[in-house]
Formats: structure tokens, C-alpha cells, sequence
């Protein structure tokens, strides 16, 4: 670490060379330039946020295999009434014009619906446009006709006559095909022309993905040169240096490029979740900037070269930066064990973004800065006032600082009683502003024809012919009368409806043959001869498999988790060999909106407990790192607290939150704790390190505050209102770990000794201090770097007075390196006592309350390990094995003074 520390701050150019070379490349690799664009792709779909060997996508894929596209566009144009010859026209000449759009494999609507007419002992079956057509005398009774035909009414054409319904099936064309077809603005733009209505509504999974789509892309476009902005201004207004700003959004900007070029080569789209990394991106790179360029600025001396300053910077605020990185990455990964693949891509770009962000910042932008000559040419903005408000804030947190533990450790039950009342769940059309077309046109044909999404209920028997049975078929007519009852539910259609509608047609169109036939024979020939094409959509030919096609009214997933989870109660009660399984967009949707959702909160588990694993290795105590992760839990008990409170559902964009906040709340304690420990170490006092720290790194802390909120509020000023939520969201969480920051962790930090993984490393008690220095032995060598830093190392010249004969004073002294000498005051003089080197024990009389008997001084340059009985104390709170062993050789030690001084008794 040391070399590299000195090759970056000696090479600045090379590194820079370095990071453009790589820039260029990522560039190439995220933008096209032969067709100059993007080469990165967003993808709405929910589907393909599941596993491929998901069983519920299995399903969906079987039943699109099986009877085609289940999910449908969806068309409605309004008419003075549908029921007219001019508008029956104009509705099979749009029906005609949709169906030779490419990619259109069907088009069902009222104008090529069959309509069967029974004339005596003959049955006419052709389609309602035809019937117009031939006799418009008879479009006065296609209303009654409509209203009889269950497979028509209310889907077809709504209740009031108003309005006409096309359903639009698609093959072979996917969300990215649809969008970049533009097909909702061609089906629009025909509806428009053929029609002349003023009233024209859109919708289905795949308008509502390409809506989606375009509000990802249009949210990006905003938010990106937003933040990218208020970077500029904050980092400005923070320094007043303009170059120094300018370099560090460079910084920020080259991480962001990388990561998505890597989303490009790892094959990763942006989706609804991974459509939040560029912007975290951006923000968690802000505020690693601030943190160096505070350190950067702290002690701008015009003498010092640019080596010099560079590593300066490096050793000030590497490891801090470094760890910072390494936990933040910690908790991203830590979601990855058993995650979607939502979730899986979220944790691997977010920590690429992240392990770019420190790479850059530790070896690039330290030597730009060097390299462009920036200097501090007038005092950071508010810098006095942080340190005055820092002190006051310091002796607060002392003064209450019972209080203040008290009250974080008593709102831990509260919080729990509120985490209780969260529901999973999201909102799809409503997360659209109330404005927005999408949902307009949703919310009307929702309105008017009996829902506007679409459920399936998969039968499947595994039995040849099962379906014929009439026993069988009563039991899925009993289950289509159960599924009319629900309140989620506005139409039903099966091959039952199919069926009695067949026998009605071939006995003249009475209704009491709108029946089941009584045999099973009866059934198979109805089926086989008196059925068209499209009953094939929701029977197989070997009649062992069926769909029941619903259309619902709800869109929210807890509405349809409740439904499906009703649904799915009832399937299991029909007879053998019948077996239901629910499918269809939605309610795969829901699912993996719940699965993403609900994992969170065991990712959180796993990703609070991979950071306290890391924060405990770092602080070499167990204890250390549970108090260092209380300040950062609490915030996320108290977010999550909120949802429950206000009623604010867990879904994919909230249910991140959590560990974003988790990893930018630890960012800030481990500033803290790194620089209270170096300054409770140089100052012998944790009382002073406190104010110390917190003056330190108030400042910091809180810009990258400011740059956060501001940075995550940007996103309510998106289409989509999940990432308004999202924003608005992590503004007031980060608010809140800002506060436990400045507060609960100075409270809990100031009777504690942090002593660092990288002090352990670093600290340099010469050769085998375990067998050469007595008081070390039995101890291995991290142990007694431990007790080493627990305690003072202090470095003196030759000269200086160490211990004063007479004084009271408790402090103990051990040699590490250099020559010391004990001597007395006498009358005849300076009496010489002993001469001390590594190894030897002096104070210890003082250490138990007598007056120092004699004096030291140092001969030559000396390094000393000072310890006194409150560093014992902590030492045996802390590690209590270190302790003992200390304990035992000072005892030692003392045993064998005490027998030489007897020895010497006449």
C-alpha cells in the first residue's frame, strides 16, 4: 500500500494517460459510432426480471405456445353509437387496415366477429360487418345480439353502445420491437384516420412497456445532467475553485461512463430497477469527491510539490476512502445470494459504480488536481462556522450523551410495531402521472369494458379427451360462476361459453339449448364440427387442455395478489383430473414485484451482517463494529417504520432504499471513527477526539448530505411516481442518518477506542516485540500491536524530561526504541541510577499511587508506549485475553523489582 502510494503520487501523468486510455474504450464500447447510438438497451419488461427456469414464466411460456398471445393491445374508438351502418363500416375498414399492419397476427373486434343467425331450419354464420353490409336493416338488432352473447358484451362493445373495442394480438414482436416500431402511435394514428373520433384509448402489457420505457429514458436524460449540474454548483460553491470542480466532475462522470459500458459487455439492460445505478452512480461519487477535496484543501501549502501533496492526500484519506468503497460494495454484493436477476444486475453494476468511483478518486483525481496547479485562494465557504457548530455540537452530544443511546435503543420497539403494518406491493398504470395518456387510456377502457387487463386460468387435464366429459365441463362452468362473483373480476370467457353457444346456434337460437350437452359424444362433435378457429385459442385439439380468459379491473398487485391467491384456493378444490394454474402478464408482474420486494428484506439481513463482518475486521473487535452499525441500523429501522406508518407499500424501488442508505450512512461513520481515532490516539483524550473528529468532518459530511437529497430529490421531477417515491424517500432517510451521524455516533464513540486493522498493519514496534520487550510477551504480534495501540506511542528527542522525580503521575512507560537514563537529586548532586533500553518498565510506582521516585531522561532519540489504568480499563473491556496477559506480566515484573530491591537489603 505504501508503494503504491508513492508510485501514484510520482506518476500522475502516467496515470492519467492511463485513464483516458480506458475512457476511450468504454466509450466506444456504450456508443455506436457507425449508427451513433446507444448500445446500451432498456428493458421494461417484469417478465425478464424472473429467472429463465422460474416455474410461474414457465407456465406463461407454455400458454403462449399453446394458444398463442394471451395478452393482447388493446383498441377502443368512440362513436355517436357502435351500432350504426356507417360505424360498423368504419370499424371493419380499421379492422382490416390494423390486421396488415407487419407483425399483427389477429385482430378481433365487432366488425369480424361471428354473428350465427338462425332462419328457419338454416343457420347463418358470418361476421357483423358482413350482415351490415348485406341488410343494414339488421344493425338495429345487433344490440339484442351483443347483449346475448357473453364472449361480446362488454368486450367487444361497451354497455352503453358507445364505444368499440379491437383486440390486437402480436407475434413474434417483443417490448423493444414494439416500441421501436412505434406501434401505439401507428395503431393510434389508423384509429384517427378511418374513424374521425375524437375518442381513441390504447392500451396492454406492451403500450404500458414502451410507455414505461420512454419515461425511464426521458427521467434519465433529466435527471443525469441535473445532478451532473448540481455537482458543478455544489462542489463550487463548497471550494470556489473551478478547476478543481471541473476535475472532479470529470471523476465522477469517467466512473459513470464505465459503468455503463460494463452493462454493456455484461449483457445487462437498464430495467426498473438497474435504471437507478446511474444516478447512484453520480451521488455516491459526489460524495467521495467532497471528502478528498476537503483533505485536499485542509492543508494547502504553496511549498509543497506535487508528489508531496498527492501523497499526503492519499495517506490522509486513502484508507478511509478505500474502506468506505469496500463496505459500500459489501452490502450491494450481499444482496446477489439467491437474488432475481433484477436485483443480481443491480448489485453488480452498483458495485462496479462504486469500485470505479474510488479507483478514480484515490488514483486519478489526486494527481489531476497536482498536475493542473490547483491551490485554495480563498477560505472554503462556511468553514469557520462549521468548526464553531461542530464544537457546539460535540459538547452536546457528551453533555446528553446517556439521552441520546437511550432514546435511539428506545425507538427500536417502536419502529418494529410500524415494520409490522408494511405491505408488499406497487402500483403499474398509477405509477404514471394522473395526466399521463398511458393511464387516461387505461383508466377509460378499464371503465368501460369490464377491465383492462388480462388474467388466464390454465386447465390442463394431462387426459385425452378429459375435456368432453360433461361432469368436467360443469366444473369448469362452476368455477367461471365463482370467478364472475369476485370483485376483481369484469369478464370471463372459456370454451364453455363456446360450446352452449354452439348447441344454442344449431338449435334455431333457443335459449334453453344455451346449455351443456348431455353426453360426451354430443360435446366432441359440437366442438369439432360446429366450432371455428378461434375456439382453438382457448381449447387443444386433443381437448385435455383449456384457457379461461379473464378481464380484470384491478391493477395495483395487491389486488391481484389477493385475487390469485382466492384464485388459486378454489383451483385446488375441483375434481381430479382437473388442475388450474393462474397466469398471464399480470400476475407474473406481481409475483416477481413481490419476490423482489420481500427478498430485500433478507438481503438487508445478509448485507447488515456482511458490513458488521467487514467493520468488525477493521475495528478488530466485535463490539466496535455492533456499536459502529447501531447509527447506521437505526435510520433503516426508522425508514422502514415510516412505510408502515404511512401506508407507503414495499416495492422494487423502495424495498433498495434500505441498503443504499445502509452503505452511504457507513461511508460517514467510518470518516468519523477513523479520524476520532487518530485523534484520540494523538491526544490522549477521546473527550477532546470527539470535538476534534466532529469538526473534522462535519463540514464533509454534511455537503455530501446536501448533494444527496438534493441528488435523489431531482427523481420527483420523473413521469413515473415509483421514482418520485424513491426520491423523496432516500432525501429524508439519508436526513435521518445524517442526524444519527452527527449525534449517536460522537455519543457512543466517545468512551470507546477504535483501533483499525490498517493501525495494526502499519504500527511498527520493531523486531519480535513479543520476545524482546517483556511486558509484550506471551502475546502474538497483532495482539501486542493491539495493546500498543490502546495505549500512547509517543516519539521524543534526546533531551527531553520524560518523568520528573516527585511528581504524581499514573502513567506507565516501556521502551520501545532508543537510551534513557534514571537518575535522583541529591545533596552532593545528580546521582545516575540506571540506564534504560527496548524492553525496560519505568512508572510504575506512580501507577499505584506513590510519587515518582526518581527521574528520566532521554539520551538519545526515544519512541515510548505510555499507558495509564484507564487504558488498562478499556483494554479489559475490550480484549480481555490481551488483558490478562498484561496484567500478569506487569505483575511479574513488579514481583522480580521488589526481590531485587530485597536482595539488596543489608
Amino acid at each position: 500500500m505504501e508503494r503504491l502510494t508513492r508510485w501514484l503520487s510520482a506518476h500522475p501523468l502516467s496515470v492519467v494517460w492511463a485513464v483516458a486510455l480506458v475512457s476511450v474504450m468504454a466509450a466506444l464500447t456504450l456508443f455506436d459510432p457507425v449508427t451513433q447510438t446507444l448500445r446500451l438497451q432498456v428493458d421494461p419488461s417484469i417478465e425478464r426480471l424472473l429467472p429463465a427456469e422460474n416455474a410461474d414464466r414457465e407456465v406463461l411460456e407454455r400458454v403462449r405456445l399453446q394458444f398463442g398471445e394471451t395478452d393482447p393491445v388493446l383498441l377502443a374508438v368512440g362513436f355517436d353509437t357502435v351500432y350504426s351502418a356507417d360505424s360498423i363500416a368504419r370499424i371493419d375498414a380499421l379492422t382490416q387496415r390494423l390486421a396488415a399492419l407487419p407483425g399483427v397476427r389477429q385482430v378481433l373486434s365487432l366488425a369480424n366477429a361471428p354473428n350465427a343467425l338462425a332462419e328457419g331450419d338454416e343457420i347463418e354464420i358470418s361476421s357483423f360487418a358482413v350482415q351490415a353490409r348485406e341488410s343494414p336493416q339488421r344493425v338495429q338488432d345487433f344490440a339484442t345480439q351483443v347483449a346475448a352473447n357473453p364472449l361480446y358484451h362488454g368486450t367487444l362493445v361497451s354497455d352503453d353502445g358507445r364505444y368499440a373495442a379491437f383486440a390486437i394480438t402480436l407475434e413474434g414482436v417483443d417490448e423493444i420491437q414494439f416500441r421501436a416500431a412505434r406501434y401505439g402511435g401507428q395503431i393510434r394514428a389508423l384509429a384517427q384516420e378511418l374513424t374521425g373520433s375524437s375518442e381513441i384509448w390504447i392500451t396492454g402489457s406492451s403500450v404500458v412497456k414502451a410507455e414505461t420505457t420512454d419515461a425511464i429514458l426521458r427521467t434519465l436524460r433529466f435527471t443525469l445532467p441535473a445532478i451532473t449540474l448540481l455537482v458543478v454548483v455544489l462542489l463550487f460553491l463548497a471550494y470556489r475553485d473551478l478547476r478543481a470542480v471541473l476535475l472532479a466532475t470529470l471523476a465522477i462522470s469517467l466512473a459513470l461512463l464505465w459503468t455503463l459500458a460494463s452493462a454493456v459487455l455484461l449483457r445487462m439492460p437498464i430495467n426498473l430497477v438497474t435504471a437507478i445505478v446511474p444516478p447512484l452512480v453520480i451521488t455516491l461519487g459526489l460524495s467521495y469527491a467532497v471528502h478528498l477535496l476537503a483533505e485536499f484543501f485542509e492543508h494547502d501549502h504553496a511549498q509543497a510539490s506535487r508528489a508531496m501533496r498527492s501523497e499526503r492526500v492519499l495517506r490522509r484519506v486513502g484508507m478511509g476512502l478505500l474502506l468506505s468503497g469496500g463496505t459500500t460494495i459489501a452490502g450491494f454484493l450481499a444482496l446477489m445470494p439467491g437474488a432475481l436477476p433484477a436485483i443480481r444486475e443491480f448489485a453488480i453494476l452498483s458495485s462496479l459504480g462504486v469500485a470505479y468511483s474510488t479507483l478514480l478518486m484515490l488514483g486519478f483525481l489526486p494527481g489531476a488536481l497536482s498536475l493542473a496547479g490547483t491551490r485554495r485562494h480563498r477560505p472554503p465557504l462556511a468553514e469557520a462556522y462549521f468548526v464553531r457548530a461542530a464544537h457546539r455540537l460535540a459538547g452536546f452530544d457528551l453533555k446528553w450523551r446517556n439521552w441520546i443511546i437511550a432514546i435511539a435503543l428506545l425507538s427500536i420497539p417502536i419502529d418494529l410495531y410500524f415494520i409490522s403494518q408494511i405491505r408488499v406491493g406497487t402500483e403499474y398504470i398509477k405509477s404514471f402521472e394522473p395526466d399521463a395518456r398511458v393511464r387516461l387510456d387505461y383508466e377509460a377502457i378499464n371503465q368501460h369494458f369490464n377491465g383492462a387487463s388480462v388474467v388466464s386460468v390454465l386447465i390442463e387435464t394431462h387426459v385425452n379427451d378429459a375435456l368432453t366429459d360433461p361432469a368436467l365441463i360443469a366444473e369448469v362452468e362452476q368455477l367461471q360462476l365463482w370467478l364472475q362473483q369476485q370483485p376483481e373480476v369484469g369478464a370471463v370467457a372459456s370454451y364453455v361459453d363456446y360450446l352452449k353457444l354452439i348447441n344454442r346456434n344449431l338449435n334455431e337460437g333457443d335459449p334453453a339449448y344455451y346449455a351443456i350437452p348431455e353426453t360426451q359424444a354430443a360435446v366432441k362433435q359440437l366442438l369439432v364440427f360446429g366450432g371455428s378457429e378461434d375456439i382453438r385459442r382457448v381449447i387443444d385439439s386433443r381437448f385435455r387442455t383449456a384457457l379461461v380468459t379473464l378481464r380484470i379491473t384491478v391493477d395495483d398487485s395487491i389486488g391481484i395478489t389477493d385475487f390469485v391467491a382466492r384464485t388459486e384456493q378454489r383451483l385446488r378444490q375441483m375434481k381430479p383430473p382437473l388442475n388450474g394454474q393462474v397466469t398471464g402478464t399480470p400476475v407474473l408482474a406481481t409475483r416477481t414485484v413481490n419476490a423482489i420486494a420481500s427478498g430485500q428484506l433478507s438481503s438487508l439481513a445478509i448485507a447488515s451482517v456482511a458490513i458488521w463482518a467487514m467493520l468488525a475486521l477493521l475495528f478488530t473487535s466485535a463490539r466496535a463494529a455492533l456499536l459502529a452499525m447501531l447509527p447506521n441500523l437505526l435510520p433503516v429501522a426508522l425508514y422502514f417504520s415510516i412505510l408502515g406508518a404511512l401506508d407507503i407499500t414495499l416495492n422494487p424501488t423502495t424495498s433498495l432504499i434500505a441498503c443504499i442508505v445502509l452503505g452511504i450512512a457507513v461511508d460517514d461513520t467510518i470518516h468519523y471513527l477513523a479520524r476520532f481515532n487518530a485523534d484520540a490516539r494523538a491526544r490522549a483524550s477521546e473527550t477532546d477526539a470527539v470535538k476534534h473528529a466532529l469538526a473534522g468532518v462535519l463540514r464533509p459530511v454534511t455537503l455530501t448530505l446536501v448533494a444527496l437529497c438534493l441528488g435523489f430529490l431531482i427523481f420527483t421531477g420523473s413521469e413515473l411516481q415509483n421514482q418520485v417515491q424513491f426520491g423523496l424517500l432516500s432525501a429524508a432517510t439519508l436526513l435521518i442518518a445524517w442526524i444519527a451521524d452527527i449525534t449517536l455516533t460522537p455519543a457512543l464513540s466517545s468512551k470507546l477506542r477504535v483501533v483499525t486493522l490498517w493501525d495494526i498493519l502499519r504500527l511498527d514496534l520493531g523486531q519480535s516485540p513479543q520476545h524482546t520487550i517483556p511486558l509484550l510477551s506471551g502475546l502474538s504480534l497483532r495482539q501486542a500491536r493491539v495493546f500498543a495501540l490502546m495505549s500512547q506511542v509517543e516519539k521524543l528527542p534526546a533531551g527531553s524530561r520524560v518523568i520528573r522525580q516527585g511528581d504524581y503521575a499514573r502513567d506507565i512507560y516501556v521502551v520501545i526504541d532508543g537510551k534513557l537514563e534514571a537518575w535522583v537529586e541529591r545533596a552532593e548532586g545528580r546521582k545516575a541510577l540506571s540506564t534504560m533500553v527496548r524492553g525496560a518498565v519505568m512508572g510504575e510506582a506512580g501507577y499505584f499511587g506513590q510519587r515518582r521516585t526518581a527521574s528520566v531522561d532521554a539520551l538519545t532519540e526515544v519512541r515510548l508506549l505510555r499507558f495509564d489504568s484507564q487504558d488498562l480499563e478499556r483494554l479489559r473491556l475490550r480484549y480481555p485475553r490481551i488483558a490478562a496477559v498484561i496484567f500478569r506480566n506487569l505483575n511479574r515484573i513488579q514481583a522480580e523489582r521488589l526481590a531485587r530491591a530485597t536482595a539488596m537489603l543489608p
